[in-house]
C-alpha cells in the first residue's frame, strides 16, 4: 500500500466529525431518556429540556471518549488504505483525546456548576397504579407527603377496597428512576449493568487524574489496550470479519477493566499486591495487574497487526 499524507491529514476532521456526532446523538438519546424518565401520566411530554442537555452533555462525552478508538476504527475498516500515515494520524489523535481532551474535560466537570434536583410534577388524580403490592386510585394530585387514596388489596378475601394513605417518598421509590410508576410498566429500562459500567470507568478516571501523574498513567493502560485495537482491523481483507474481532476484543478489555475491582478477581489483584510490597518502586502503582493484562493486551493487538500487513504484503509480492 502507498502511502498517502493527505489520508492521514483527512484523518482529523473525520476525527473530529466522528467524536461530534456521537456527542450529538448521545446528548438527543439522553434528552429523550430524560423526558421520559420525568413523564407523568396525563401530562404533555416535554421535547426539548436544558437541564436535561446540561446533565447529558456530562454522561455522554464520557462514553463518547471510552468508545471513540472502536467508532475510528470502523471508520478506518471503512476507509482502508494510505500505508503507515493514517497509522500516525490515528496515533496522534488517540494521544490528543486520552492526555489532552479527557483531562480537560474532567477538569471542566469539576469546575462546571451541576444542575440542582429537577422540578417533578405531582402524580396525577384518576390512574391506577401500583403500590406497595397493592392497586391504588388517586382522588387528588399527588401534592402533599401523604395523601387519600382508594387502596384494593387483591390479597384480602374481605375489605379489599377500602381507603388508605398514600406516602409520596415510598411511590418515589418504587418509581424510581421514572417519576411515575405507569410510565416504568411501559418502557423499557436500560440494562443497569451497562450504566453501572460506564459509571465505574468514569469514577476511576477521575479518582486517577486527581490522585496525581503515576495513578493516571496506570488508568491510561485502559486506553492504550482500546486504542491499540485499531490494529486488529488489519487481520483481514473481510470487513465483517474485522469489526467482528474489533468488538470481540474490546469487549474483552472493557469487561475485564469492570470487573477486576469486584469479587471475581480478588485472587488476581492479591498477585499484584504482594508483588507491589516486594519491590518499592511499585508500591505507588494502581493496580499492577490490571495495567499488566492491559498492556500485554495491547502489544498482542500490535503484534497480531503487523504479523498480518507482514502477510499481506508477502501475499502481494507473490501475486
Amino acid at each position: 500500500m502507498a502511502a498517502s499524507p493527505k489520508k492521514a491529514f483527512l484523518l482529523i476532521p473525520a476525527y473530529i466529525c466522528i467524536l461530534l456526532v456521537c456527542v450529538v446523538i448521545g446528548e438527543l438519546a439522553y434528552m429523550v431518556y430524560y423526558n421520559t424518565t420525568a413523564l407523568i401520566a396525563g401530562r404533555q411530554l416535554q421535547l426539548f429540556n436544558t437541564q436535561a442537555l446540561a446533565r447529558g452533555f456530562f454522561v455522554v462525552v464520557p462514553i463518547v471518549i471510552f468508545l471513540s478508538p472502536v467508532f475510528f476504527s470502523f471508520y478506518r475498516v471503512r476507509h482502508s488504505g494510505g500505508g503507515f500515515p493514517p497509522v500516525l494520524a490515528y496515533i496522534v489523535l488517540c494521544a490528543a483525546t486520552w492526555c489532552a481532551l479527557y483531562p480537560a474535560f474532567i477538569i471542566f466537570k469539576s469546575r462546571a456548576h451541576r444542575a440542582g434536583s429537577s422540578y417533578s410534577e405531582p402524580l396525577t388524580a384518576g390512574y391506577f397504579r401500583p403500590y406497595s403490592g397493592t392497586i391504588v386510585y388517586l382522588t387528588r394530585d399527588l401534592t402533599a407527603s401523604q395523601n387519600d387514596a382508594v387502596v384494593f388489596n387483591k390479597s384480602a378475601a374481605e375489605d379489599a377496597i377500602t381507603v388508605g394513605v398514600v406516602d409520596k417518598t415510598n411511590i418515589e421509590n418504587e418509581s424510581a428512576p421514572f417519576n411515575d410508576m405507569l410510565i416504568r410498566e411501559t418502557v423499557p429500562l436500560l440494562p443497569s449493568w451497562i450504566v453501572e459500567s460506564f459509571a465505574a470507568l468514569e469514577l476511576r478516571a477521575e479518582y486517577a487524574w486527581k490522585s496525581g501523574r503515576v495513578h493516571w498513567l496506570c488508568f491510561l493502560s485502559f486506553a492504550l489496550a482500546l486504542c491499540c485495537t485499531y490494529a486488529v482491523t488489519f487481520c483481514s481483507d473481510w470487513r465483517l470479519v474485522n469489526i467482528i474481532y474489533l468488538l470481540v476484543v474490546n469487549a474483552g478489555i472493557f469487561s475485564f477493566n469492570v470487573l477486576y475491582y469486584s469479587s471475581y478477581f480478588t485472587a488476581f489483584r492479591n498477585i499484584g499486591l504482594s508483588l507491589e510490597a516486594r519491590v518499592p518502586f511499585l508500591s505507588n502503582v494502581d493496580g499492577l495487574s490490571l495495567v499488566y493484562v492491559n498492556i500485554s493486551v495491547a502489544l498482542v493487538c500490535v503484534a497480531i497487526g503487523l504479523l498480518a500487513m507482514f502477510a499481506r504484503s508477502k501475499r502481494l509480492k507473490r501475486g
